[in-house]
């Protein structure tokens, strides 16, 4: 199981009564994020997932943290109360922020069903620039430290999606290739090269770029973690195109005034990273 900080656990001892208070049934309470993950910093808050079938209202939560200690601050909670899917309650907590991510239990246990069957949706939500994947859930549990499961619920989630399902690799694959394969050579995107209609082409290089993202998680059998810390989520990564984040880096912030000659070089680099990624592809068979 992967170890928190002694600073953190000690953070987690401390908040984890008052999550517990937020459920009203059944419950599992975890780490997520980047504390989870190994990879926070100084700017990184903490993320405190709770799983449950009911939960206390939002006005419930809020006067709830207030009156847990006084070295809280700045409550504000979100999410629908009825019915509950997902909500949460974020606040100060002397050293930095605190996020406690409400989710129902059904949500996830419907994620890793789909998972498992290799659907895969996304909506389109504000708090993420490519919308929220339900697989990106598997990623959630995957990643999790547990520090609450009296019922053995997150452990059976863990073991649910301990291998990466096949039928999800295939569907990523073949969704995120087709669309990846729409824009690089497409008349439409000619002419807008020719016009330096930057913000367009803007758009068409990080669409492709996310598809093929996309892709390469799940050649690597890695669950797709969300779009934030890419460089770093990226690089641990075993099979890649060379220099991909470099690439990536140069094709979204180019660094010099666009021009046909730029932009037609981004397309020649699209075009080329699309084939290097069907390369990985086809060496590694759905």
């Amino acid at each position: 199981m992967k170890q928190l900080s002694p600073g953190i656990l000690e953070i987690v001892e401390e908040l984890s009564p008052l999550v517990r208070k937020f459920a009203s049934s059944d419950y599992g309470i975890a780490v997520g994020g980047a504390h989870a993950k190994g990879v926070d910093d100084t700017a990184s808050d903490l993320d405190l997932y709770l799983f449950a079938e009911e939960v206390l209202t939002c006005d419930n939560r809020r006067r709830e943290t207030t009156d847990f200690s006084s070295r809280i601050s700045h409550v504000i909670c979100w999410g629908e109360d009825d019915p509950f899917e997902q909500g949460g309650t974020d606040f100060e907590y002397e050293v930095g922020k605190v996020e406690c991510w409400l989710r129902h239990i059904d949500v996830i246990e419907g994620s890793i069903a789909e998972g498992l069957k290799g659907i895969v949706r996304c909506d389109r939500v504000t708090w993420t620039p490519n919308g929220f994947y339900n697989h990106c859930a598997l990623s959630d549990v995957d990643s999790m430290v547990v520090i609450d499961d009296p019922t053995g619920m997150l452990a059976h989630w863990k073991a649910a999606i301990a291998v990466y399902p096949s039928r999800l690799r295939g569907r990523i694959i073949s969704t995120h290739l087709d669309a990846a394969r729409f824009w690089p050579a497409n008349f439409h995107y000619d002419s807008a090269i020719q016009r330096q209609d930057v913000i367009y082409t803007t758009s068409i290089v990080q669409q492709v770029l996310h598809n093929l993202v996309q892709v390469l998680f799940a050649v690597n059998e890695v669950y797709f973690p969300g779009d934030k810390k890419m460089d770093g989520a990226l690089a641990r990564l075993d099979r890649l195109p060379v220099r991909l984040a470099e690439r990536m880096r140069g094709l979204i912030w180019p660094g010099e005034a666009a021009s046909v000659a730029v932009l037609k070089g981004q397309q020649a680099d699209l075009q080329a990273l699309l084939a290097e990624t069907e390369s990985l592809v086809e060496a590694t068979p759905i």
